[in-house]
């Protein structure tokens, strides 16, 4: 473990670690994903909802060639994301369910496990990645497209009438 990077406060710093989740820690990643995606359930439409939830729990629980990441502060999960070797609906590799506990957000948490997503792929070889999100989440549109993720309407769907997931995608080179 290392220390996490501060905004310039002289108090002992926590240790944090990057690192592959280990099987016993799908609930923790499941309660941190499920308490970062809340927010979003009021302005949601119930249908989606209750279908993204279980969605949510599969692919944490039961999702097969994917990678679950996790970022940890003094051993405790506060943030996660599952790599996949492939989206469902492109060949491209995907991130998928960036999340992290809202009472840790606003200290590059989201950006560390983007960058270590990236950063594993590209040792890999692979040239782009891609992800989906929804206007619901604006913040993390924004920062996807403050990295370098532009749409990508090819991969664009629709799991309830008129609610778009939104497709970008990364060049990696």
């Amino acid at each position: 473990m290392t220390n996490l990077p501060t905004s310039g406060e002289s108090k002992a710093q926590a240790a944090y670690d990057i690192r592959d989740a280990e099987e016993n820690e799908r609930e923790a990643m499941l309660n941190v994903t499920l308490a970062a995606y809340r927010e979003f359930e009021a302005n949601a439409d119930a249908n989606f909802w209750q279908i993204y939830e279980k969605n949510i729990a599969q692919a944490i629980n039961e999702g097969s060639d994917i990678e679950r990441v996790v970022y940890l502060i003094d051993e405790k999960i506060v943030g996660s994301v599952l790599l996949c070797k492939q989206s469902f609906n492109s060949p491209e590799p995907e991130i998928r369910l960036l999340a992290v506990d809202p009472a840790y957000r606003q200290k590059g948490i989201a950006k560390a496990l983007m960058n270590e997503c990236e950063r594993r792929l590209a040792e890999r070889g692979h040239k782009q990645v891609v992800l989906h999100t929804t206007s619901l989440m604006q913040t993390a549109r924004e920062m996807y497209e403050r990295n370098g993720y532009t749409r990508y309407e090819k991969i664009d769907f629709s799991p309830v009438p008129e609610f778009i997931v939104m497709g970008f995608i990364k060049d990696l080179v």
